[in-house]
């Protein structure tokens, strides 16, 4: 008795930027805040942290940035709203080792004091700060009632 031929294997497809594949279990959802100082630097025009940092997360088997973009900060005089920071998401497959080694990278990327690490931890919304001294970690914080998450 013949038996029908097996398919080809193929292969997986690779992941494209933005994207995990079915296979990659998602442990959390973590966005980081990089405050823009224009007084002391530009924003980053290139986006440069954002590729390191997925660089960096996918190197390690910790995740990859799925998004990323300015966030205006308050309406000046002049009608003008500059960015106020850039924000950074990232789904995580270890949130504790992916923070970790977002507080090791991010000051090398030249993130100031003021930078923050948003995440989920038993239901709690927590962030970890960037200080003049250090990071302040684990810091219980409620997003504003009817707006969005910074």
């Amino acid at each position: 008795m013949a038996h029908p031929p097996a398919p080809a294997p193929t292969a997986a497809p690779a992941p494209s930027h933005g994207h995990s594949t079915p296979t990659e279990a998602i442990a959390g959802f973590i966005f980081v805040k990089i405050p823009v100082n224009r007084r002391h630097d530009e924003a980053d025009p290139l986006h440069r942290r954002e590729d390191t940092i997925d660089q960096m997360l996918r190197a390690q088997g910790l995740g990859l940035v799925v998004g990323w973009g300015d966030s205006l900060g308050e309406r000046r005089p002049d009608g003008q709203r500059p960015a106020a920071y850039i924000r950074i998401d990232i789904n995580a497959h270890d949130v504790q080792a992916t923070r970790s080694a977002l507080r090791a990278l991010l000051p090398t990327l030249g993130a100031p004091a003021g930078t923050e690490i948003h995440y989920t931890l038993a239901g709690h919304s927590l962030r970890d700060m960037a200080l003049e001294t250090g990071w302040q970690l684990e810091q219980l914080f409620a997003p504003l009632k009817n707006r969005p998450n910074p």
